[in-house]
């Protein structure tokens, strides 16, 4: 940490981690992370499509609280439960396995792509904007 005009700036916190935290802190920090990334992923796909909870739990066949427990990051999907996400909502599903030649990020080992157009951006866009 360093002070610049009066002020604390603070440093990166994902050094300040790896200088600090035992391996199991790491760990439990890097599955937080793939987990934040998959609750985001399913998330935007929900508000780009303009659906509540419940609409986008009957597409995907489960139930509303599942739906928010993915949303949240407070739960850890199977292999299998994204893979089946996936398939409903039209994406791919690649996961990257091997070798760790250097720190992976995570969008690097959880990949879902979606086919977006225009206009779910612009639905995105206005609903940020409107901060709903």
């Amino acid at each position: 940490m360093e002070f610049i005009d009066n002020k604390l700036k603070l440093g990166d916190a994902w050094k300040l981690i790896d200088e600090l935290a035992d391996e199991s802190t790491k760990e439990k920090f890097e599955l937080d992370d793939i987990l934040y990334e998959i609750s985001m992923k399913i998330y935007e796909f929900r508000i780009k499509n303009d659906l509540t909870q419940k609409q986008l739990a009957e597409k995907l066949e489960i139930k509303q609280s599942m739906v928010s427990k993915l949303e949240s990051g407070q739960y850890n999907p199977t292999i299998e439960q994204l893979w089946k996400i996936s398939k409903k909502l039209g994406w791919n599903f690649k996961i990257i396995f091997g070798e760790e030649n250097s720190k992976a990020k995570i969008w690097d080992t959880v990949d879902f792509e979606e086919n977006l157009n225009d206009e779910t951006d612009k639905k995105l866009e206005t609903k940020l904007a409107v901060g709903s």
